[in-house]
């Protein structure tokens, strides 16, 4: 509802005559908050029932969490583009220690993503890795009553609700790669409402939108989705674009790793999936 309530604010400021209704959604990934993603299964568990209002045009743009948007859409649907991206970091949180770094043997670490499992035990085997689902209330209610040693989540996420103070450290994206469009929202809208399109245009960052089309590119290759542990960065310094990969198996212990720089990200993301892929990428992504 923040990245809803946040497009509103963008597109009002750009268009001083535009109406803006927001419509509240439940999806399937929301009912079913007690069950790891993997076992639900299927793509999609944040957007199906927004892509279907979009379809039968009940609403006009559907707003995700870009990383929960899968890289192919339903026939008639498109990614139009994000406003500037936030933070793409994972945070690291803790009560009990000040640092990743301090934790003791066999601590026990909550996170529902297969990525943040996969790159936490290649880091670290001896954690102890729990399943933490909800809103972001409910995980930090859970570090508290299940006396967690930590937990991790997206750093954008506690900016936006004003809960940077519990960040205990931000963890670097050079070795904990992040999600494929983490830190960015995602609008989603129907082909051929070029009206909606024209709406759009003012409020979308160039920039944003260049880095998260190649991240998108690089997991469509390895047809990589919530449910794998797969990692996609780009990002620009200056007039250079760096590009970090990752694809393991869920336990952390095959593992493909990279980084690549140049002048055009879409390269960049073909080059590194095609490298993954002659290595065996998705057959460790299945595994």
């Amino acid at each position: 509802m923040w990245q809803s309530r946040r497009i509103s604010q963008l597109l009002r400021e750009a268009h001083s005559d535009i109406d803006v209704e927001i419509v509240g959604m439940d999806t399937t990934g929301d009912k079913r908050r007690d069950e790891p993603l993997p076992e639900i299964g299927g793509k999609g568990l944040f957007t199906v029932e927004l892509e279907r209002a979009l379809l039968d045009d009940d609403i006009d743009l559907a707003v995700h969490s870009l990383k929960d948007l899968p890289s192919e859409l339903p026939d008639g649907l498109h990614y139009a583009g994000s406003p500037q991206r936030g933070p793409a970091t994972d945070a690291f949180i803790s009560t009990r220690w000040d640092s990743f770094d301090e934790l003791p043997d066999g601590a026990a670490i909550a996170t529902g993503s297969q990525r943040r499992r996969s790159q936490l035990l290649h880091r670290r085997p001896d954690l102890r890795m729990v399943n933490l689902r909800g809103n972001i209330g409910t995980r930090l209610d859970k570090l508290e009553d299940h006396g967690y040693d930590g937990i991790i989540m997206a750093t954008v996420a506690l900016h936006r609700l004003n809960m940077s103070d519990r960040i205990t450290v931000e963890l670097p994206p050079h070795t904990h790669v992040p999600a494929v469009g983490q830190g960015a929202i995602g609008i989603e809208t129907r082909i051929g409402r070029d009206d909606v399109d024209e709406l759009l245009a003012p409020i979308l960052d160039d920039t944003t939108c260049a880095a998260v089309n190649a991240e998108r590119s690089f997991m469509a290759r390895l047809e990589g989705g919530c449910s794998v542990a797969l990692g996609g960065y780009c990002r620009r310094t200056d007039d250079e674009w760096t590009f970090s990969g990752w694809a393991s198996s869920t336990d952390g212990s095959r593992v493909l790793h990279e980084h690549k720089t140049g002048d055009d990200p879409m390269k960049l993301a073909d080059e590194m999936a095609e490298e993954f892929i002659d290595r065996g990428a998705r057959d460790i992504l299945r595994g």
